[in-house]
């Protein structure tokens, strides 16, 4: 059971860790994109735990853009908002979820799993790199990876979850 130690006292255990790896082994077999931009998070770093938005400027990341997703978390009630879909995302889910909640809108087998991947983020502050292997409507096999990645305002406090997605036709399908 796969769990992160943010104090002594805290443990967080996580009831989906199928398909997940929540270390950098991941760099091993991602998709080369998946791997530049987990390089371009790290970079933008700089000393702390976790980057801002801030740090990231649309232009010096333009070739990543329509494979983001920003996620907010209210600081106050710790709901989720999608604040930025890219175009790859709107597209998988044949709508804009831009400014509405994550739980009525999430892409995923269950809210439960879904809710745990953000959980896991905010509290481990940490990331996580999922991939999956899925049918899509018209019987076409395709291959999905995603970074789920914090950002803090203040290094303590994820306040979004930025989400890197790839996807692509499996061939040998």
């Amino acid at each position: 059971m796969l769990a992160c130690d943010l104090e002594e006292s805290f443990m967080f255990e996580l009831m989906y860790p199928r398909n997940k790896i929540y270390d950098e082994s991941f760099l091993d077999k991602c998709d080369p994109k998946i791997a530049a931009f987990y390089q371009e998070y790290c970079a933008r770093k700089q000393g702390r735990t976790m980057p801002g938005r801030k740090d990231f400027d649309p232009l010096d990341i333009k070739s990543f853009l329509s494979g983001i997703t920003l996620v907010e978390k209210d600081r106050e009630t710790g709901e989720l908002f999608y604040r930025l879909a890219g175009t790859e995302a709107v597209e998988l889910r044949k709508k804009d979820p831009t400014g509405k909640p994550v739980k009525e809108h999430f892409y995923g087998d269950s809210w439960e799993e879904v809710e745990e991947n953000y959980r896991y983020v905010c509290e481990c502050k940490s990331f996580i790199y999922d991939h999956t292997v899925d049918e899509d409507k018209i019987g076409k096999f395709f291959h999905e990876e995603i970074m789920f990645l914090p950002l803090s305002d203040d290094d303590d406090f994820v306040n979004i979850i930025m989400l890197y997605s790839v996807k692509r036709l499996n061939s040998s399908e």
